[in-house]
């Protein structure tokens, strides 16, 4: 049977580069440490360093292991740090996971009013793409998850699913700035930063620009929203990206616009599959819903 004592010299090896390291994080010697490296070697039947004098250098093998043992290890480094918390009368009692437009630019505001309410309330964020938000859900890593919708619906439960419009975003001194809403064909011949085609914001308008006979100028593509406002903001060229972002972008000094398109920025709210809701969790949902109604079109 495996040594957790073992696991943890290994993780801290692989951490901080050294054995002397190792020991004085771990508060034992270095020949302590060397031995239960040794021992888990034996164990695994694997080499996890090689060693060169008075270094290691970890393996393949180390490297490969290593990625297992830090995920076997976010579980109870959840509980010591749940338990030092509560110690403190400072227990985060919601981990969340979010797509970054909605985790750099909605959860913000949702969470500012939901504090207000509820004082006591506590969160964690991690912000992640789509496929680590269903997966830290799936695992139970994270208690609730916002994200685009996915296919991966066996693993978790779809709590709730909306959207909100697209926005057009230009830099500050654009001449479009002038109109009061844009359509497609204002964008005839512009320079266009765009998304990657894995994105689904990027698949929905490489559709719409292939059925115009005059389509946007693709410049720049970038899989993350913010990253599409800041390269528009510095005039690469003008963009479409969810009103989250677009409330950002406008707040940094760009020109936001409604867009004359019937299609949206989809999202869903998640749970892992089969858990109760908690009481933070209903407060945050309904506060979410009641925030996202503000980027509706009248």
């Amino acid at each position: 049977m495996l040594s957790q004592r073992s696991l943890e010299a290994f993780q801290a090896v692989m951490r901080t580069g050294t054995v002397s390291a190792a020991a004085e994080e771990l508060a034992v010697s270095q020949p302590a440490v060397s031995r239960l490296i040794r021992d888990l070697e034996e164990r695994l039947e694997l080499s996890l360093f090689r060693r060169y004098g008075g270094r290691v250098v970890a393996t393949r093998e180390a490297h490969e292991l290593w990625t297992e043992v830090e995920r076997s290890f976010v579980g109870l480094t959840q509980i010591e740090r749940a338990a030092a918390q509560i110690k403190q009368g400072h227990r985060a009692t919601l981990t969340i996971a979010a797509a970054p437009a909605i985790a750099q630019s909605a959860l913000p505001g949702v969470v500012a009013l939901l504090l207000a309410e509820r004082p006591e309330f506590r969160a964690e964020f991690l912000s992640m793409t789509t496929l680590p938000v269903v997966r830290q859900v799936a695992l139970r890593q994270c208690q609730i998850g916002f994200g685009i919708p996915s296919q991966h619906k066996f693993e978790i439960d779809v709590i709730r699913s909306g959207s909100v419009p697209f926005r057009f975003v230009a830099p500050a001194d654009h001449p479009l700035g002038a109109r009061q809403v844009i359509r497609l064909r204002d964008l005839s011949g512009l320079d266009f930063v765009g998304f990657v085609d894995s994105t689904m914001s990027g698949r929905t308008f490489d559709r719409l620009f292939a059925k115009m006979r005059h389509p946007p100028l693709p410049k720049m593509k970038s899989y993350l929203s913010h990253i599409v406002s800041a390269l528009v903001l510095r005039g690469i060229g003008v963009g479409i990206i969810d009103a989250f972002t677009a409330e950002d972008h406008a707040r940094m000094g760009g020109i936001v616009r409604p867009i004359e398109v019937i299609e949206r920025f989809e999202y869903s709210i998640i749970k892992p599959l089969g858990d109760k809701l908690s009481g933070e969790c209903d407060a945050l949902v309904e506060t979410f819903e009641r925030y996202v109604e503000r980027y509706q079109d009248a």
